[in-house]
């Protein structure tokens, strides 16, 4: 992984077999981000896993197969004390049909890029709203 972070914008460049959540994760960590947005996402995967919210529980449904990126986007807050990483992505096959949807997890095929806003005056929180821990942002005081 490679990237660049300025109080603006967060470029990452990601390699074979990085997991996004986790490179996000880290370079977050490494840089004291607490609250930002995942602008886009391009580059290729080699698997990805996407979860469906029963209003109970998340089914997971896995793809293991090269895919290209379309879109990648979403939010960066905390929950429970630890950086949450919140992605949707589409993601094409060779024919051009496409995947989509919250994505748990996905493994680097080759090269992806991936570009975020760190928020400097809105902090996210994640709240239990009754139903599940949903975004709470907050004026940064």
């Amino acid at each position: 992984m490679r990237y660049a972070a300025t109080d603006e914008m967060i470029v990452l460049r990601l390699s074979q077999g990085d997991d996004i959540h986790q490179s996000i994760s880290q370079v977050c960590t490494d840089n004291n981000i607490d609250s930002a947005v995942v602008t886009n996402g391009l580059g290729m995967v080699d698997s990805v896993i996407f979860g469906w919210f029963t209003g109970n529980e998340y089914v997971n449904e896995k793809y293991s197969e090269t895919l290209e990126i379309s879109s990648l986007n979403g939010d960066i807050s905390y929950k429970k004390d630890k950086i949450y990483v919140h992605l949707h992505g589409v993601f094409n096959r060779p024919e051009h049909t496409t995947l989509s949807g919250h994505v748990l997890e996905a493994k680097v095929h080759n090269n992806a890029e991936i570009f975020i806003k760190p928020l400097q005056s809105i902090v996210l929180n994640r709240t239990f709203d009754g139903w599940f821990e949903a975004l709470a942002p907050e004026k940064r005081l």
